[in-house]
């Protein structure tokens, strides 16, 4: 017999198995299309921010030699023609001078309201304040560090990597507006201090990308407590009336944030302090409260300042005084000069172009009461500076008269 052959057929592996590495292929090569797309951005972020991103991760970085042109067709209180620009060191203001130390250095630190991003150089407060001051004193600089949105939380960040390094002598701390609501540090304040650990602040110290979505996050949070910027025409707004009770719960749920605040600017003070800066606090003032507006005639205690949570220009301006009498009340026990731009400035649509935002007379202003009390402030703590005499400061609390 012939002998028995057995032919041994190859195995055709399953429609299954044939789906499985169809779909570990095509899974694969996305990962690597993703890994591709994600360097690119990597690289595109690296070498140009579309976004002019100040924070990367928990660091401030600042643009600096900046120049930006804004061409106003839209609010009537503003110049046509804004110029906007960050000197050497990411402030506006001149560049710092070379005997830094022999100078009488100042630098005003605060959110949107000092940044003054809508008026043209030299004309926001700080530099307004500049040139009040060079009248009195030789040698004065001053910086405007304001930072749209920023809280005491973004304060305090400013002061420890940049303003701390450079020891001005005195420094303004315009605050209150961004603080409204806020109680113990959220996620992104913790991150913004490095006490947060997580990992998308570590990966953010080393990836533009990661540091873009992370700012992207924070905006979006920001975007629930923003201040517009848009004029405000109080002709056109309603009247709001809303009951007693709610105006009550409303103040009641802000005291229970006022302690962090204090808190908060009590760590202002102390780490000024610290490297030998002179802390000087700023109430906020605003447009809205109990007053008759000179230009329009309109009630600007009863104009609706908030819909969605019902505030009218009296509850609002209450909100704001709780925290204005906690920069009081921390600058009496600190032994810190209060200027009082809340009390003192007038509720004028003259002076603002929306409830917090300055105009080019606003700014004005706010830099004349000011000067009425860091005037006599300074000439007493640096008379060596001193050209020809100023007015006693009303504001000045009786210990530092």
């Amino acid at each position: 017999m012939g002998a028995l052959v057995a032919t041994v057929l190859p195995q055709v592996p399953g429609r299954g198995f044939l789906r499985r590495r169809h779909a570990v292929g095509t899974l694969a090569l996305g990962l690597a299309g993703l890994l591709v797309a994600l360097l690119i951005a990597e690289c595109f972020l690296r070498l140009h921010d579309p976004f002019g991103q100040r924070v990367w991760g928990d660091r401030i970085v600042l643009p600096t030699g900046y120049r930006k042109v804004f061409h106003n067709r839209a609010n009537p209180r503003l110049d046509p023609e804004v110029v906007f620009s960050k000197n050497t060191i990411g402030f506006r203001g001149p560049d710092p001078p070379a005997a830094f130390d022999a100078a009488l250095t100042v630098v005003a630190v605060g959110g949107s309201t000092t940044e003054c991003l809508y008026l043209t150089d030299g004309k926001d407060w700080p530099q307004v304040l500049a040139t009040r001051l060079s009248a009195s004193f030789a040698g004065v600089w001053v910086n405007n560090a304001g930072l749209d949105g920023h809280s005491t939380y973004g304060h305090a960040l400013l002061m420890h990597q940049l303003v701390a390094r450079l020891r001005p002598k005195i420094v303004l701390f315009l605050v209150g507006a961004n603080d409204l609501g806020r109680t113990e540090m959220r996620a992104q304040d913790r991150a913004l201090l490095g006490e947060d650990s997580g990992w998308a602040v570590h990966l953010a110290r080393h990836s533009a990308l990661m540091a873009t979505l992370l700012n992207l996050r924070r905006s979006r949070d920001a975007e629930r407590v923003k201040l517009p910027y848009r004029e405000v025409d109080l002709r056109s707004l309603a009247v709001l009336l809303p009951g007693r009770q709610r105006r009550l719960d409303m103040l009641a749920m802000h005291r229970a944030h006022l302690p962090a605040y204090a808190r908060r600017l009590d760590e202002l003070v102390q780490m000024s302090r610290a490297v030998g800066i002179e802390p000087v606090l700023l109430t906020q003032p605003a447009l809205y409260g109990p007053s008759i507006d000179d230009v329009t005639g309109v009630d600007l205690s009863r104009v609706e300042v908030d819909g969605e949570h019902l505030l009218n220009g009296n509850t609002a301006w209450q909100l704001l005084e709780l925290y204005n009498d906690v920069t009081r009340s921390v600058g009496q026990g600190q032994g810190v000069l209060v200027v009082d731009e809340a009390r003192r400035l007038p509720k004028s649509s003259r002076l603002f172009y929306d409830f917090v935002h300055f105009t080019n007379d606003g700014a004005a202003a706010v830099a004349g009461v000011a000067f009425d009390d860091l005037c006599p402030f300074l000439a007493r703590r640096y008379p060596q500076y001193v050209t020809q005499g100023c007015p006693e400061g009303p504001g000045a609390p009786s210990s530092l008269r």
